[in-house]
């Protein structure tokens, strides 16, 4: 089965907006495949073509969109954080079906935790380079992970707020933290 066939696609993408759905009023634990594919109006065995069970479906998300922020992190060399944020705040409201999935009050903490660290390595890395160092020290393990997580709740509150601010805002939002940020490494 050719994994870029179109249909596959489309199916996949129905199978994730119908758990997405389906997660907005029940947690992960408590939904059944039967009533995934039903959301989703495909056949059950369709469904096992593709995954083995829900949480193998709600992991390949997570997966991807990982693979995906990843991408976008990596695809800046200039590591200027404006484009960065731009570019994650447009995949965030781009995928806002997944997002409202993965950022709930109701989800797992694991996918927050590893975009953490996603974005922490990168970041401690670009640290490194600007300040010519070698070592990552503590001081800016804390300051980091202080600035990252104050970063992710921004994008976690715009994301459970259903999107009510326009992305230029929440850019603005993310601009404040980073010029404040920098006035305390001074």
């Amino acid at each position: 089965m050719n994994m870029n066939d179109r249909r596959v696609r489309k199916t996949k993408k129905a199978l994730q907006n119908a758990l997405a759905e389906i997660m907005a009023y029940k947690e992960l634990r408590h939904i059944t495949v039967q009533e995934l594919v039903d959301q989703a109006d495909i056949h059950r065995a369709t469904f096992y073509l593709h995954y083995h069970d829900v949480y193998d479906l709600y992991e390949q998300i997570e997966n991807g969109v990982i693979t995906e922020l990843d991408k976008i992190i990596a695809a800046d060399p200039t590591n200027l954080y404006e484009g960065v944020y731009k570019a994650i705040i447009d995949y965030v409201f781009d995928n806002s079906v997944l997002f409202r999935m993965l950022l709930n009050e109701k989800s797992n903490t694991n996918f927050q935790n590893a975009v953490c660290k996603l974005i922490e390595k990168n970041y401690l890395n670009i640290w490194l380079y600007e300040e010519n160092r070698t070592v990552i020290i503590d001081e800016m393990r804390f300051l980091t992970t202080y600035h990252i997580q104050g970063c992710i709740a921004i994008i976690c509150t715009w994301v459970n707020e259903n999107f009510s601010h326009s992305k230029e805002e929440v850019l603005g939002f993310l601009r404040k933290v980073n010029e404040n940020f920098d006035r305390i490494l001074v």
